[in-house]
């Protein structure tokens, strides 16, 4: 059985509740208050900015020259979206760089980059890469629910672009690459190194939760 899907298999029922959470929901119905996603959309630009930090981190630990520029196209892309997709939106909302700059990171932030990096630093490039692949693969699994689910709602929402980003062909075409980078790393592992890796998918997938309801809380 190919590692990613021993992976999805571990967090379905995280995933299924990151698809329910009340901001995820309200996104999709369009009754999210705009200051609620003003300080989301911070939030995961702060988020992004770490994220981009590990891939780079990943990329010096990286004893593959293969493996080396799959990690450099994976940043480009990252930087990409953030500077072209992000931001623009981000200044679109009236958020600017002093608002970025005042903005306490959430601590549910902090504690999810610190466990990503220390995984990177501690069991390898391997499980950097696993821990970050469920962020990005959990965004598109909620996008394409919720837009199976909401359809006619996400259609009229001012936050559709949200579900578009993250159910365009181009990022699903993304992901599928970085899991089969993954499939193909993984070969040969023992029952204990997928177990490992299962529990950094986990975890990770636990954080992203917490951090959707602390979006509420804002």
């Amino acid at each position: 059985m190919k590692l990613s899907t021993v992976l999805c298999e571990s967090v379905k029922d995280l995933w299924a509740q990151a698809a329910d959470k009340p901001f995820v929901v309200a996104m999709a119905r369009g009754t999210l208050d705009e200051c609620r996603y003003r300080n989301y959309m911070i939030q995961d630009y702060l988020y992004l900015t770490d994220y981009i930090y590990i891939l780079e981190r990943l990329c010096e630990l990286a004893d593959d020259a293969t493996l080396k520029d799959f990690i450099r196209f994976v940043i480009a892309q990252t930087k990409k979206e953030t500077t072209q997709v992000h931001v623009p939106h981000m200044r679109a909302l009236g958020i600017s760089e002093e608002d970025v700059a005042r903005c306490p990171k959430a601590c549910e932030i902090v504690d999810y980059i610190e466990y990503m990096l220390r995984e990177a630093e501690e069991e390898g490039v391997l499980a950097g890469l696993t821990a970050q692949l469920q962020c990005s693969w959990v965004y598109a699994y909620i996008a394409q629910r919720m837009t199976a689910k909401y359809a006619d709602e996400i259609a009229a929402s001012p936050y559709k672009g949200w579900f578009d980003a993250y159910t365009c062909e181009d990022y699903v075409a993304a992901n599928q690459e970085w899991i089969d980078v993954l499939d193909a790393r993984a070969e040969g592992l023992s029952d204990g190194e997928v177990e490992k890796l299962c529990e950094v998918f986990r975890t990770c997938a636990a954080y992203e939760n917490r951090l959707w309801d602390a979006l509420c809380n804002v």
